[in-house]
């Protein structure tokens, strides 16, 4: 939540060892930051580098692959990171499935989801918007 500087002056008799703040940037319009000539392309130097050996995979690694992952979904929940058994607990109570599901917890606050039945993978992948526990869930 960025806010302008003036909204928060600083408390009367308070110094910074940094001194004084910079006055904010001039607020521009949607309209002028288009119209604005483009920035100098030096400060973000690339280069591309040709790839000089070349992967490939043999068709029955990439199947022999697929099965592990073939009734998974990676989770999401916006905002603050559930804890594992209410989200657990939310996903039974909203989602009515004829087979069951495994859940995984990821780093970075993804989730892992295993179904047994097509079917209820095709429920979950096709259906919502899902909001669990009061917040958005992206599969």
């Amino acid at each position: 939540m960025a806010g302008n500087m003036l909204d928060f002056p600083p408390l009367p008799g308070s110094s910074s060892l940094l001194g004084a703040a910079p006055p904010p940037p001039p607020a521009l319009s949607y309209a002028s930051n288009l119209s604005a000539p483009p920035s100098d392309r030096d400060e973000w130097p690339m280069s591309f580098v040709n790839p000089t050996k070349k992967l490939s995979f043999a068709s029955s690694e990439l199947s022999e692959g697929k099965g592990l992952w073939d009734l998974s979904l990676v989770g999401y929940s916006l905002g603050q990171r559930p804890y594992y058994e209410r989200l657990l607990a939310a996903m039974n109570k909203a989602w009515k499935l004829k087979g069951s599901f495994s859940l995984l917890s990821l780093a970075d606050d993804f989730f892992l989801l295993k179904f047994t039945s097509s079917e209820d993978y095709d429920m979950i992948w096709s259906g919502g918007p899902w909001f669990l526990l009061g917040k958005p869930f992206f599969l």
